[in-house]
């Protein structure tokens, strides 16, 4: 129904491929779960994203032991993110950006924003990008080894370091 739907409503191409769509939740602690959806394409790419604690694309994979990597690496940077202190800071920050993420869309799609209004929102966007370059240079890497090497942490979580 529909591709049907879509073809009425003018769709200029329509490719179905056959997937499985696979879902992982893991239990990082009482009050949080990442939950990971894999779009698994036969014979093709495959697709990751994170869909708690907040949405976001991770990735196009070329086979399915990049994913495992890549999710065993997400949870670990995630189980030692969860021992900060700052973490609830950081994931109401996430939360917000994706809120905001709707809302320019909402705007944009619903209102006839004026330039002056676009100008405004950039400008804020190009501080809020400078603000995280300033953060970003003044805060140490957690994961020097792996930013050098391209390479994962070790497995066991005792090896990743704690923040405080």
């Amino acid at each position: 129904m529909i591709t049907m739907m879509a073809k009425q409503m003018g769709a200029v191409s329509v490719k179905s491929n056959p997937a499985h769509i696979n879902i992982y939740r893991f239990q990082i602690a009482e009050n949080l779960t990442l939950v990971y959806k894999v779009d698994l394409r036969r014979g093709k790419s495959i697709y990751l994203h994170r869909t708690a604690p907040y949405p976001m694309m991770l990735g196009k994979f070329y086979g399915e032991s990049e994913v495992i990597e890549y999710m065993h690496r997400d949870l670990l940077k995630f189980r030692n993110a969860y021992r900060s202190s700052k973490f609830g800071h950081y994931l109401d920050l996430a939360v917000d950006l994706t809120s905001m993420n709707s809302q320019i869309e909402q705007l944009f799609m619903n209102r006839n924003v004026p330039e002056s209004g676009l100008e405004a929102l950039s400008k804020e966007f190009k501080r809020m990008r400078e603000t995280i370059q300033e953060v970003e240079a003044q805060s140490p890497l957690l994961y020097e080894k792996e930013q050098q090497a391209g390479i994962s942490p070790d497995e066991e979580d005792e090896d990743v370091p704690v923040r405080p």
